[in-house]
């Protein structure tokens, strides 16, 4: 797909996601399915954008330096913001789907502990802290679906 139908494919997914805000804006409360279908727009977008900024990263040519470093710029693209915004907080990351899955085939059901476990891997900086936590606290089948689904979703949380 060439750039501009890539961005053109975007473009109509951000529609959709404007058009479901809209018909819901006067909803009390939202329907679940809003959600589910908005952060799966949500994550499509950010792969996307991730793909897009590869392919011109790739076309870069001339590699820019910091003067007082000589180190390499590193720019803060915004594939990198939506992520690093997305994941920063475990709780919030969750699509509807994996918030019942993890429920469901991580923690049983108790979903106060659920919250629990989220809200301390979030204060930890390391991904072999969370591991190790969890591996202490709440033994992970990491082979499952579920198992893996939580690892990515960690390892996305503390790249």
């Amino acid at each position: 797909m060439s750039f501009n139908k890539k961005i053109e494919h975007y473009l109509e997914q951000i529609s959709i996601l404007e058009a479901s805000f809209r018909q819901v804006k006067d909803l009390n409360p939202l329907p679940v399915s809003f959600f589910s279908a908005s952060l799966d727009i949500l994550n499509q977008l950010q792969i996307g954008l991730d793909e897009l900024e590869s392919s011109q990263l790739q076309l870069m040519t001339v590699n820019a330096t910091d003067s007082f470093t000589e180190e390499p710029i590193r720019s803060l693209f915004l594939g990198d913001k939506i992520g690093k915004k997305i994941y920063a907080d475990l709780t919030k990351s969750l699509t509807l789907n994996q918030r019942f899955m993890f429920l469901r085939d991580l923690f049983k059901g108790n979903e106060p502990e659920m919250n629990r476990t989220l809200t301390h891997l979030n204060d930890l900086t390391l991904l072999e802290d969370a591991l190790h936590y969890l591996n202490h606290n709440h033994p992970v089948q990491w082979e499952t679906e579920s198992g893996m689904a939580f690892k990515e979703l960690l390892e996305k949380r503390f790249t």
